[in-house]
């Protein structure tokens, strides 16, 4: 994996583990409905957020190959989008993006 794709990596990992936090914090202050969170596109200079539906995050959530993304920040080269909503795009890694991710679980 080259440097750049390297250091987008490790943004979209720091970005899916802040929203995870959000996440579980949310649950524990019990809101249910929307969640606003950060995109998890390779762009390391995105800090632009969306907001979810705690179902539809939970429902992404059940692999780790998923991510939140806007529409526009996919890379179709590594990822397929499995989910297209007006507000967000839930895109699934794969080749050689999909064997890192699985090998640092």
């Amino acid at each position: 994996m080259s440097r750049s794709a390297d250091r987008a990596a490790k943004n979209e990992e720091l970005f899916r583990e802040v929203n995870s936090n959000i996440a579980q914090l949310e649950e524990g202050f019990g809101h249910e409905r929307r969640l606003e969170l950060l995109c998890e596109c390779e762009r390391v200079l995105c800090h632009e957020g969306l907001k979810i539906d705690l179902s539809a995050y939970a429902d992404a959530r059940s692999s780790p190959l998923r991510f939140f993304v806007l529409p526009g920040h996919e890379d179709p080269e590594i990822e397929k989008v499995v989910l297209r909503t007006p507000n967000y795009l839930v895109v699934e890694k794969g080749g050689e993006a999909a064997r890192e991710i699985l090998d640092d679980e």
